[in-house]
């Protein structure tokens, strides 16, 4: 499996080096269960678990792996399992705060930082044009794709059954400067190949959006 296809690439690799001479190697997370880790490398999937003293040194819970992260592991693929020592500085990250819980010190109701997704490249903001269409939503969208440190880019899908189109890019134009504003009929697949551009090989995209508005379908 050749892991640039994943998003490695040169910033991931410097902080990387030092490790390599550990006999690790990089991965890249791929799901998260309660603490156990699927983690993507040259040897495939393996399961994972962050390392007893990875969990002595973590403060927080961002300070653990999150999907889109990439860690140093020492992989055992005959078993198809590995172990997480470290965790590689992140470029973006998706986060929100959450109530502390068992297994991290003080907690006391305290809130932290969750991460929900990290190394992003691209946001597509995904509004359905068939009554979810809301430009204040979507303004808010791309405060936190910017929070982010990714990219936005506005899907307007379901172009098939709006007769106003124009008028809601120019609405999206006058918010969105800059931003991309992809007009979409996932139902009827057109204007899949303009989503398709923003995902160039070794790229990592996530889709926000409310539910029913056609996120399953463009990714399907």
């Amino acid at each position: 499996m050749n892991i640039s296809d994943l998003g490695w690439n040169n910033f991931f690799r410097q902080h990387f080096d030092s490790h390599e001479h550990d006999g690790m190697v990089p991965a890249r997370v791929s799901r998260e269960y309660r603490n156990i880790y699927h983690v993507i490398c040259k040897a495939g999937e393996l399961i994972a678990e962050v390392s007893g003293r990875f969990r002595h040194e973590a403060r927080s819970r961002a300070d653990f792996p999150a999907v889109g992260d990439w860690v140093a592991v020492s992989s055992r693929p005959g078993e198809a399992r590995a172990t997480i020592h470290r965790l590689l500085p992140r470029r973006s990250g998706f986060s929100r705060k959450a109530v502390l819980t068992g297994g991290m010190p003080d907690t006391g109701g305290k809130t932290d930082e969750q991460i929900l997704a990290a190394n992003i490249d691209t946001v597509f903001l995904v509004s359905g044009l068939d009554g979810d269409y809301n430009v204040r939503r979507i303004e808010r969208y791309l405060t936190v794709a910017w929070d982010s440190g990714a990219a936005p880019v506005v899907v307007l899908n379901k172009v098939d059954i709006c007769p106003d189109i124009e008028v809601v890019v120019d609405e999206i134009a006058q918010i969105a400067i800059g931003v991309p504003a992809l007009t979409v009929s996932a139902a009827r697949d057109e204007g899949m190949d303009k989503i398709a551009g923003h995902i160039p090989s070794g790229r990592t995209a996530v889709f926000l959006g409310s539910s029913g508005v056609g996120k399953s379908t463009i990714i399907n």
